[in-house]
């Protein structure tokens, strides 16, 4: 079992006030103990407390709809040698459904512990290997979000695994396998993009060195005023593609044209994100994908996100062959994937403001989405 840090602290900004009954916003409740903590001790909790109100501005998180335009990909057929399926059309992607099942029950055990066995892997350390928190990954002063997480690394498994939560009993065998598959899928994908880029088919795979896996596995649970908080705010991922599942619960939307997509859930479905790696390696030709999570009054909403990267020492950069110094310069300056890693973690800050950091010339895709942390 992992060793049992301190209890990290998690500082509180408010930007609103939203009065409560004594019973449901107690002076001295530890919020970092989790928001389920909160639902699961609050006497008739019928609304939430300020420090989960966040600032959200309207013309920017326009109402929901849901676009039929977002591609489904089938899989099946992948790797048939030429043929138009490949670039036509995430089903058919060869993971057993029962797999998926029983990784969604062991994740729902693990939030289901008391928080005490839970908080043994709490950390302020964005890059421990292993960390139980709540709201956003950082703990500077941020406004809270709805949610609950844990987060470890995976491929190479053998780095990491004696690490793993050991309760409930079969996580760790179950996270193994299906982390072992998801990663078998991220390289199929990787192939298909590579050759779409104009690279070799195994380029991005070699780009990896040994790679970087890390799940994030997230616990929205039932919010009495969901229209006042998110679960997770508008952001990308660090790495380069995410995969990820969840219950039958909606939740996950994606940004198009200031515009908040719904993704419905389809039984078998996995979800791939492009990520900020992608967009650096590929000099800007694939974008990285703004998403958030948004909560609801009635359902425990709970997602397994999966996502791929270079091996953490890696300098990550355009791929040389996509970069012309005079046609085509590098848009991205390089930057160690771990360090690009720990600045993206730890930020307070939303959107897509990190990628911007790296960048070498100015872009339209920065975000205009405001930061929820508190002003120095």
């Amino acid at each position: 079992m992992a060793s049992s840090p301190s209890p990290p602290s998690l500082q509180l900004t408010s930007t609103s006030t939203n009065p409560t009954d004594d019973d449901e916003q107690p002076s001295t409740h530890d919020y970092s103990k989790g928001v389920k903590h909160l639902v699961d001790t609050a006497s008739d909790l019928r609304s939430i407390p300020s420090n989960y109100v966040l600032p959200i501005i309207p013309s920017i998180c326009r109402s929901t709809s849901l676009d039929p335009s977002i591609p489904i990909i089938d899989l099946d057929g992948l790797d048939e040698p030429s043929g138009e399926r490949r670039i036509s059309i995430i089903v058919n992607h060869g993971i057993k459904a029962s797999l998926m099942e029983e990784m969604l029950r062991s994740v729902e055990g693990f939030f289901s512990l008391t928080w005490e066995e839970k908080m043994k892997y709490a950390s302020d350390d964005v890059m421990h290997p292993v960390r139980y928190g709540t709201s956003l990954n950082t703990s500077k002063p941020h406004v809270l979000h709805w949610r609950d997480y844990l987060r470890h690394f995976g491929h190479p498994i053998g780095n990491s695994f004696h690490l793993w939560p050991d309760n409930p009993p079969n996580y760790r065998e179950v996270a193994k396998e299906y982390l072992e598959e998801v990663w078998k899928l991220a390289m199929k994908i990787w192939g298909a993009i590579s050759e779409g880029l104009g690279l070799d088919r195994d380029y991005i795979e070699k780009s990896l060195g040994e790679g970087c896996q890390i799940v994030a596995s997230n616990y929205y649970p039932p919010c009495p005023e969901p229209h006042l908080t998110l679960g997770l705010s508008a952001h990308s991922d660090h790495g380069g593609l995410t995969i990820l599942m969840q219950n039958e619960v909606d939740g996950l939307q994606v940004r198009h044209n200031d515009m908040w997509i719904q993704i419905q859930f389809m039984p078998g479905m996995l979800v791939v994100n492009i990520g900020d790696y992608l967009e650096i390696l590929s000099n800007g030709r694939y974008k990285s994908v703004e998403h958030r999570a948004v909560v609801n009054e009635e359902r425990t909403r709970i997602s397994v996100a999966v996502g791929h990267g270079p091996e953490l020492n890696a300098i990550i950069g355009p791929a040389s062959p996509l970069v012309d110094e005079k046609n085509e310069p590098p848009r991205y300056r390089p930057i160690r994937y771990k360090d690009y890693m720990r600045n993206q973690q730890s930020s307070a800050v939303r959107g897509k403001e990190p990628l911007g950091t790296v960048k070498t010339v100015s872009s339209s895709t920065s975000s205009t989405i405001p930061s929820f942390s508190q002003s120095s």
